[in-house]
């Protein structure tokens, strides 16, 4: 009996030690095991805003992906002026939102005072995004209220920094903005109700970056990609062999391919030939149109 007694205490030792908590931000290498997908998972509601920037909830949970960024760039769409103001001062259906990520801090995927404002109105929310875009907020004077909400990094390429906040599981990884690298650009795996999302902005990145960061692996749900990934072969084999999403959405979408512009009808023979080879890609144009995922 006392021996049973021992071995029990022993394995109960180690079972604890195995599940001390790991520090809340750390960097690690490329995932070389990932858990099973969860069959009882709940399914995303995709939520599209403008640009690249979405509403994404699942599980019980909400983020905003490069959807706080003011008035934006020419040729590229906009959040409208009532939305807007609404996701500024994190009205419904925002006030709920639990995180907000910007890939890198250009006109249109980021705003500092816009970012400032809804982390203002909503003491819940966590922002995730570049140094860069740390430092646009800092220029502002009013960072000070918001600092220990913000998490601003760029991990090296190849690496990836975990974060757990409210029950999201986020992975920052550094997908470059184009290949000479002047813009700090994060690629975000994020987990919500255990769906995977991967939102790259508008990375140009190679296949190797996410060769070496085994995307695949990761079993991504839905990946939002911008539409030059699917125009050539390298792109393209980027999204077959080192992505392999279960849904795409294809963003970015320049305002001349939108219906009623010059450019919509080379956009559909462009679309129809994506279509073709990658069945499960879907795009969006009308702010606020949701699409679900399971």
């Amino acid at each position: 009996m006392k021996n049973t007694f021992c071995i029990v205490a022993s394995l109960l030792f180690v079972w604890l030690t195995a599940c001390q908590s790991q520090p809340p931000f750390a960097s690690a290498q490329a995932v070389t095991e990932t858990p099973l997908i969860n069959i009882n998972a709940a399914s995303l509601e995709v939520t599209y805003l403008a640009n690249e920037g979405f509403m994404v909830a699942g599980g019980g949970h909400k983020v905003l992906l490069d959807a706080l960024f003011g008035k934006g760039l020419r040729h590229y769409a906009a959040v409208s002026p009532a939305q807007r103001e609404l996701l500024e001062q994190a009205r419904a259906p925002y006030a709920d939102v639990d995180a907000v990520f910007a890939t890198h801090f250009h006109d249109d995927h980021f705003n500092a005072e816009s970012v400032l404002s809804h982390l203002t109105h909503n003491p819940q929310a966590f922002f995730f995004s570049t140094n860069q875009a740390a430092d646009k907020l800092r220029a502002t004077g009013k960072f000070e209220p918001v600092k220990s909400r913000v998490m601003a990094a760029l991990p090296k390429e190849g690496e990836r920094l975990r974060h757990r906040h409210r029950g999201i599981d986020v992975q920052l990884l550094n997908i470059h903005h184009g290949r000479t690298r002047p813009t700090e650009n994060l690629g975000f795996i994020i987990e919500l109700g255990g769906k995977r999302i991967l939102h790259i902005g508008d990375s140009e990145a190679e296949p190797s970056v996410f060769q070496k960061y085994e995307v695949a692996k990761e079993r991504i749900d839905v990946a939002f990609l911008p539409f030059w990934y699917f125009l050539n072969d390298e792109s393209k084999r980027a999204v077959r062999e080192h992505m392999q999403p279960r849904n795409i959405v294809v963003m970015h979408l320049e305002q001349d391919f939108l219906p009623g512009r010059t450019g919509h009808d080379n956009w559909q023979k462009r679309w129809a030939q994506i279509k073709a080879e990658f069945p499960n890609a879907s795009y969006f144009t009308q702010e606020l149109e949701k699409k679900q995922f399971d």
